[in-house]
């Protein structure tokens, strides 16, 4: 069918269909079994054993001992590198080593940055004090603040300012927000641009200010998108009251994540550090974040022409874009300096093959408490690891190394993960399995997923499981009902395929991106998610979870559960239970969709030759596919023998085993190029990187060329990804072959 691409757009899509419609089925068919079923990569000898395991962990994860953890965790303030973080890496370290995890702590001097002093007026028509604290709330304790630190509205690595200037409202600060004020004639160079948060990432919106001449940047919380107009506001309910504001992070680091002063290498102790001023990732303009209490004032007096519809927000009045009449005073002073951050590493050593990890992955440093973003999920992987103790008192060892990364700095430039990835590449590169992130666990009910493709089969049987705590059916049951991957503040971008559940695929923003996008780990980010509108604000505490978020943590307990499954699996498995079938087709997918974009000749030529390759790619990765699900049946791939016999442990897997998990691990590596992405050449993934707005963009290199309508590099992206599907292709086959 792959052969008719000349004809219209519909054949190709009904091809694409047909090629995929038998593998859905299937997987529907499979998912449709009971619960008992033995799961990919298992044979029925060995999930016999592993099923016991299975069962006594499934049953240890308690919603009160998850509450206990998030109430230690969320107890003070600890942004990194404050005494607040060191005492959130000790608790954490104490609880892995009672656990028997072998923990350690991995110290790195890493560039971040700290407020002094906050100060934005209103000047002119009149004058008005800005920047505020978030108002205390009343039953609230963690809400009445001292501390500058964590009462201050800042946005880390903005650079110091004092400066006036008029105000200019730029809707989301988006490239075509500028575009349109351009073509109104709408002057912003010179000017302090008055930005709403979502539709992009902070970072992002700094970038697009500064090569557009903005002398600064004000971010604010609209309504809108995360207060009364979505449902009751903190206390009353999940979303932010007006004077909530969001902190974070405004480095650019979809260029390169981590220390900010060593780019693409570890912040060991004898590594050469940059200049500050050599900095491709630190912003060159300030920026400060205010609530939308604070931007009403400033937006309520703008002149100028209205706002278009969908530029209004969520205030009670109508906005106007501005232009010279009101006046803001800007009165940053921060500092930048190299400070000691501490990841938190513990390890169950696997018995056969202890050099290849299971990463389970997590942060715990923190705006302000961040019940949610990230101590959710600290307290999840706590959880999982006193689970995992139990086990192991019982006798329980995995076949492969299950490791617990609590990475710090993540909100900076996801620098804890960044730095220890970089430090241990080779390792990684060699004996990486997985990387299982879970950054906040929980802000409601509806499980969502993005992934690389190759892990959705695992993730959904996983999910079978464990039974969802307000339904009573499985959490896969549930996650069937729901129509969309999208959340709040997910970047995550909804995967091309049809398939039985809603799936996103991986951009930014989470400690993922060092595994996946630098070193080839396949990925998957999960969460509960629910309306959460105070996100990187004080209002994210212990009392918002446990009145709102997950009242009981029963959700918590039910992360756990899977989080820890998956780990089990991947740990276990006779064969690595990757489905590379489902990642030939969202390729190849993601390939159709750049026909609007490619000159009509170039996609003859050079793509449809490419989603070609996908369908080659298809076949090879189905029959391996096929393969894993003879273990399960017991009968050898297209034959009606026994397989081969799984050996106890303490024996090697037989040879057909073990090269067809060392072609699965190569599999996510074959989609790397060496030299990175033109322009930003630390991320290396050719399928999947962030864009400035930190959503995901798939096949980069080659997309950005033909935006850019630079045709000759468009050329060379297209040679690269060939040669990488080609390779992904023959690593298959010839596993295949060797396996006959």
């Amino acid at each position: 069918m792959f052969s008719q691409l000349r004809s219209h757009r519909w054949v190709l899509l009904a091809g694409l269909a047909l090629v995929w419609s038998a593998t859905l089925q299937s997987r529907e068919a499979r998912d449709a079994e009971p619960v008992t079923q033995t799961p990919l990569g298992f044979s029925q000898q060995s999930y016999a054993a592993q099923q016991q395991w299975e069962q006594r962990f499934l049953a240890l994860p308690d919603a009160a001992h998850c509450g206990e953890y998030l109430r230690r965790l969320t107890a003070r303030p600890h942004v990194a590198g404050t005494p607040g973080d060191r005492r959130v890496t000790e608790f954490i370290y104490n609880q892995f080593k009672r656990d028997g995890l072998n923990p350690r702590i991995v110290e790195y001097r890493v560039l971040l940055s700290y407020p002094q002093q906050v100060s934005v007026e209103l000047v002119e028509p009149e004058r008005v004090k800005l920047a505020n604290p978030e108002p205390p709330v009343p039953g609230d304790k963690q809400t009445r603040l001292r501390d500058p630190l964590t009462r201050l509205p800042w946005a880390a690595y903005s650079p110091s300012a004092d400066l006036a200037a008029p105000v200019v409202y730029v809707n989301y600060g988006n490239a075509e927000d500028y575009d349109y004020l351009e073509k109104l004639g709408v002057s912003v160079r010179g000017k302090i641009v008055l930005a709403r948060y979502f539709h992009g990432y902070r970072g992002g919106k700094s970038l697009e200010a500064e090569r557009r001449g903005v002398a600064g940047t004000i971010v604010y919380s609209d309504p809108a998108e995360d207060g009364a107009p979505r449902g009751p506001v903190y206390p009353q309910g999940p979303w932010g009251p007006l004077g909530h504001f969001q902190r974070g992070s405004v480095v650019f680091d979809f260029l390169v994540p981590g220390d900010p002063l060593t780019p693409g290498w570890a912040s060991t102790p004898d590594a050469k550090r940059i200049p500050e001023s050599a900095a491709k990732i630190l912003p060159r303009i300030p920026m400060v974040p205010l609530s939308a209490a604070d931007g009403a004032e400033i937006l309520k007096r703008l002149a100028g022409p209205a706002a278009p519809k969908n530029w209004q927000g969520g205030l009670p009045f109508a906005y106007h874009l501005g232009g010279d009449a009101v006046k803001i005073h800007l009165g940053l002073r921060m500092e930048n300096r190299v400070t000691p951050i501490w990841d938190v590493i513990g390890e169950i050593r696997g018995s056969e093959e202890p050099e290849k990890l299971v990463i389970l992955s997590n942060h715990h440093d923190a705006w302000v408490y961040g019940a949610v973003d990230p101590s959710s999920g600290m307290a999840c992987m706590l959880e999982t690891a006193r689970a995992l103790g139990h086990l192991l008192r019982a006798g329980f060892r995995p076949r492969r190394t299950i490791l617990l990364g609590s990475w710090d700095a993540e909100e900076y430039t996801l620098t804890g993960s960044t730095e220890w990835g970089e430090e241990h590449a080779s390792e990684l590169r060699r004996n990486a399995v997985v990387c299982l992130n879970v950054d906040a666990a929980t802000s409601g009910q509806d499980f969502t997923v993005n992934l690389v493709p190759a892990l959705l089969p695992a993730v959904g049987e996983a999910a079978q499981q464990v039974r969802d705590p307000a339904t009573g059916r499985s959490v896969y049951d549930r996650w069937k009902e729901r129509l969309r991957t999208e959340n709040v503040r997910s970047y995550g971008v909804s995967g091309a395929i049809a398939s039985p559940v809603p799936f996103g695929v991986l951009g930014g923003g989470s400690d993922f991106m060092v595994f996946l996008q630098h070193e080839g780990v396949p990925s998957v980010d999960m969460i509960f998610d629910g309306p959460y509108g105070v996100y990187h604000s004080v209002y994210d505490d212990y009392a918002w979870m446990e009145r709102i978020g997950d009242p009981g943590f029963r959700y918590h307990a039910a992360m756990s559960r899977v989080w820890g499954l998956l780990a089990l699996r991947f740990a276990d498995a006779d064969v690595l239970p990757f489905d590379y079938s489902l990642y030939a087709a969202e390729v190849a997918a993601y390939l159709l969709g750049l026909e609007k974009l490619a000159p009509a000749d170039f996609f003859d030529q050079e793509i449809k030759p490419l989603i070609e390759k996908c369908r080659d790619w298809e076949a090879a990765a189905r029959t391996t596919t096929e393969g894993l699900e003879s273990w399960r049946r017991g009968t050898s791939p297209g034959e009606r023998r026994p397989a081969p016999s799984v050996p106890s442990r303490g024996s090697s897997l037989p040879p057909e085993v073990a090269a067809t998990n060392l072609t699965l691990m190569q599999e996510e590596r074959a989609l790397l190029a060496e030299e990175g992405i033109p322009g930003r050449p630390w991320f290396r993934h050719l399928i999947y990187a962030p864009l400035p707005s930190y959503e995901a963009e798939t096949l980069p290199g080659l997309r950005e060329a033909l935006e850019q309508k630079d045709f000759a590099r468009a050329h060379e992206q297209a040679r690269r990804l060939a040669q990488a599907i080609d390779q992904a292709t023959a690593l298959l086959r010839e596993s295949a072959h060797a396996a006959r």
